[in-house]
């Protein structure tokens, strides 16, 4: 699956990767910043052999807020399965405005401070154009699903258990 292609299912809306070929994980996790806020280490050598998501927020959008729900359930019930994930935080105010926000929700997985670069588009996803945006990993490290906007958090459960029973 090219860069493209997947750029364009985060920019399309709620979609679905059935094939991908994408790049390691290592690729994409290398990219983002180191700057973390919250509770847990930012450790990419802890993902080997994981399923991990990615997920892309701000602190004023309004459906990445309601979908902190979402995350602390996958959590809750795939976080001892194999399961991890990253939440970017893409706010220009960076550790300004992440740091109450990560203690105000009691994140429970590391929340990363999104820098310039990133804000710009220079992902190996291209522009991250509507939040929150979602990448899941396999255990292999290769994208299955590929989210932007709002997504039912039963189709997202569906697609993590799918990931965690494949071997």
């Amino acid at each position: 699956m090219s860069r493209a292609l997947v750029m364009g299912l985060l920019v399309a809306g709620c979609a679905h990767t059935t094939e991908p070929r994408f790049p390691h994980r290592d690729i994409f996790l290398g990219t983002l910043p180191q700057d973390v806020v919250g509770p847990v280490a930012f450790d990419r050598s802890a993902f080997g052999g994981k399923v991990v998501l990615v997920t892309f927020i701000a602190t004023w959008c309004f459906p990445c807020l309601t979908d902190l729900a979402t995350l602390d359930k996958l959590e809750r019930d795939f976080g001892a399965k194999g399961f991890r994930q990253v939440v970017v935080g893409m706010d220009l105010e960076g550790r300004k405005v992440l740091e109450p926000f990560a203690a105000e929700y009691r994140l429970s997985y590391p929340l990363l401070v999104g820098d310039e670069r990133l804000r710009k588009g220079q992902t190996p996803f291209g522009q991250i154009r509507e939040l929150p945006a979602r990448v899941l990993f396999d255990r292999q490290g290769e994208v299955i699903a590929a989210y932007s906007g709002v997504v039912s958090p039963t189709d997202l459960e569906a697609k993590v258990r799918e990931a965690l029973d494949a071997r």
